[in-house]
């Protein structure tokens, strides 16, 4: 950094007027040391702008050596680069135009080449078509003859069939008119056997029908009579101890109740428990304190409809309505 001597600021001091006031006595003697400070502060500003400026004359002196220098090197450079710019471009143009010798010489010599490999493609495009033209002669040549032998057994063919048809439809005709009369006599026979059959089935059915009715008469009678045996012992069973009645859904309240009642009516009977619902039904535990003919009991009242022994339950079964 160059300092020049005009940057140096001049300090201009001007000495204040007295006052004949005590009271200014002690700011006169502070006044006396700042200005002595202020001098010796431009003094040393002057000795170190000169230094400054001693400085900045050596560095810009050495600056213009180095300058100086560099422009001769620069000169000197430009020079060799020149220099070496037309020994290149020399040395260039000799490669370049070797180069271009060679090149010529190997473009004739591929165009020889394409030359006569074209004339061998020609030669073998030529043989190709001749080959091709007469393989297709003998083609033509051979489906013309595959065509008509085709055609003649064609021909032959058809004939064969018309006659074949012919045949056929004659067999065929005669087959039917056989199978016709054949059919005839089978309906007419078939319809004296069904005739024959008929009557014998009905003579046969009448007779099965008499016996089928006298066996039900007899089988009903002998169930009615085991039905009134099993219903008088198991009526006359006696039941003591806990029992178990399974009241049948559906069931009405109404119709549990009043049965309820009809068992507390029962003598030496007593009503432990009554659970279940309309859908599932109901179960009634009873306890028999003497031996007693719970099932008669149950089947004497007006509204049980049926009542069923099942190993050590009893299943009772309500009617429809009260």
């Amino acid at each position: 950094m160059t300092i020049l001597k005009s940057d140096i600021p001049e300090f201009r001091w001007q000495r204040a007027k007295p006052v004949n006031n005590k009271a200014n006595t002690e700011e006169q003697k502070y006044d006396g040391g700042a200005e002595e400070g202020a001098m010796r502060g431009v003094k040393e500003a002057k000795e170190k702008a000169k230094r400054d400026i001693k400085a900045a004359k050596e560095m810009a002196k050495r600056e213009a050596e180095e300058a100086k220098k560099a422009k001769e090197a620069e000169k000197q450079a430009k020079k060799e680069a020149e220099q070496a710019t037309k020994e290149r471009a020399k040395r260039e143009a000799e490669e370049a135009k070797e180069r271009a010798k060679r090149e010529a010489e190997e473009a004739k010599e591929r165009a020889k080449r394409v030359a006569e490999e074209a004339k061998k493609t020609k030669e073998a495009e030529k043989q190709a078509r001749k080959e091709a033209e007469q393989a297709a002669k003998e083609k033509a040549k051979r489906e013309a003859e595959e065509a008509k032998k085709a055609e003649e057994a064609e021909k032959q063919a058809k004939k064969e069939a018309e006659e074949a048809a012919k045949e056929r439809a004659k067999r065929e005709a005669e087959e039917a008119k056989k199978a016709e009369e054949a059919e005839k006599q089978a309906k007419k026979e078939t319809e004296e056997a069904a005739k024959e059959r008929a009557n014998i089935e009905a003579e046969e059915a009448k007779e099965r029908a008499k016996r089928e009715d006298e066996e039900a008469k007899k089988t009903e009678e002998d169930d009615k009579q085991v039905k009134r045996e099993d219903e008088e012992k198991v009526g006359a069973e006696l039941y003591e101890g806990t029992v178990k009645l399974i009241i049948a859904p559906p069931v009405v309240h109404k119709q549990i109740e009043k049965l309820e009642e009809y068992l507390r009516q029962v003598q030496n009977l007593h009503l432990v428990l009554v659970g279940g619902s309309s859908e599932e039904g109901t179960k009634i535990v009873v306890s028999a304190e003497k031996p007693t003919p719970l099932v008669s009991a149950l089947r004497e009242m007006p509204f049980v409809e049926q009542v069923v022994k099942e190993g050590k339950e009893i299943q009772v079964t309500l009617k429809a309505s009260l």
